[in-house]
């Protein structure tokens, strides 16, 4: 067992990131991980790399930490009954019960603590460190005992997708941290995304998602086994006792019965499932609704354009199998009308991926 962290300085330095695909189970992860006793976990995506950082660049450490009232702590505004303007998209989120106020001071005392001789700000990934210890505070029920709080922390935890595409710069800041990517069947990954994204083709997404999965493929390469956990979404709802046993030896944290229960900011989650469905428990019945929900010229796109990764992560290939029942006149599937190209003939989902690099490019240039 590691040494726990008993001050800011130290506590900083053990981060947990949560990679992965937008809709692929991040917010599972983040879930099942919200009640740990050892773990502080930010409820909301900070998305810190791709939205805070580019504007952070060239600040000084007050106009840093003001762009983190505005992009990183501005959760602690929102309330359900009075929901403030950025808070659009998430009526539902309320967390009327933290103090604004008291973490935007305690981040600041924060960045500004000293401990033997050493300055807890170095670089602006330490403004996030400070962002979700503030919070941890504020959410532990021994935060009035001075430091007390964290005699039990070892980890502070936060999920945005894409965290994937920054891996080299976590652990050039963080060299003990720790990075989870969680991997969705892209045939389902798509059939969920796209009720939130609808303009997103098959084809753009399946391009999204190679970049996305071959990015964490190649981290788990480049960083090892004991610092990057590639996790498939279907093994931990499939075997959630095992998996998450496993995710709890990763990250060096004793069992506890919480991960079986996940919630948001302590209360029970409701889940992030884009088909109206209540969330009760970790279950596998979102496991393969693309065969009900997806058309089979547009599984064979995705299959086509995903194969190397889809089959080396153990996916079956199934629409471009079923090439026999492809003329079939009664397994046409009414979405199979939607694309202009799509005659629900392999020659069609064929036909599509290979022009699809340029019908990307026109794409960007009306964009």
């Amino acid at each position: 067992m590691t040494n726990l962290p008993s001050s800011y300085t130290t506590l900083r330095d053990h981060p947990v990131f949560i990679c992965g695909h937008p809709k692929s189970g991040t917010s599972l992860v983040r879930a099942v991980f919200d009640s740990h006793p050892q773990l502080i976990v930010y409820p909301e995506e900070t998305i810190f790399f791709r939205r805070y950082l580019p504007q952070a660049v060239g600040l000084d450490l007050q106009a840093q930490l003001a762009l983190a009232e505005r992009l990183l702590i501005h959760i602690f505004r929102w309330n359900s009954a009075n929901p403030v303007p950025d808070q659009q998209g998430y009526p539902d989120r309320d967390y009327s019960a933290f103090s604004f106020k008291e973490i935007r001071l305690k981040m600041g005392e924060i960045v500004a603590e000293t401990s033997s001789g050493s300055q807890f700000y170095r670089h602006p990934g330490d403004i996030l460190s400070a962002a979700a210890l503030a919070y941890g505070e504020a959410a532990d029920n021994e935060h009035s005992s001075g430091q007390a709080w964290m005699k039990n922390k070892r980890w502070w935890v936060e999920k945005s997708p894409y965290n994937e595409y920054y891996a080299d710069q976590i652990f050039e800041w963080w060299p003990e941290a720790r990075c989870i990517h969680i991997l969705r069947d892209p045939r389902d990954n798509y059939v969920s995304y796209s009720r939130k994204h609808p303009d997103w083709s098959p084809e753009y997404f399946a391009a999204n998602w190679v970049r996305s999965t071959q990015a964490g493929k190649d981290n788990l390469a480049r960083y090892g086994e004991e610092r990057y956990h590639l996790l498939r979404y279907e093994d931990l709802v499939n075997d959630p006792e095992n998996r998450l046993y496993a995710l709890a030896e990763f990250l060096d944290i004793d069992w506890d019965a919480s991960l079986t229960a996940p919630t948001r900011a302590g209360e029970q989650w409701s889940g992030n499932s884009m088909f109206a469905n209540q969330f009760e428990r970790i279950s596998a019945a979102p496991v393969a609704r693309w065969r009900e929900k997806l058309s089979q010229t547009d599984a064979a796109v995705i299959e086509l354009m995903t194969q190397p990764l889809l089959t080396g992560y153990g996916y079956p290939l199934v629409a471009i199998t079923q090439s026999s029942l492809a003329n079939r006149a009664d397994t046409k599937h009414p979405a199979d009308t939607k694309h202009p190209l799509n005659t629900f003939h392999p020659l069609a989902a064929r036909l599509r991926v290979f022009t699809w690099p340029i019908r990307r490019r026109i794409f960007r240039t009306r964009k």
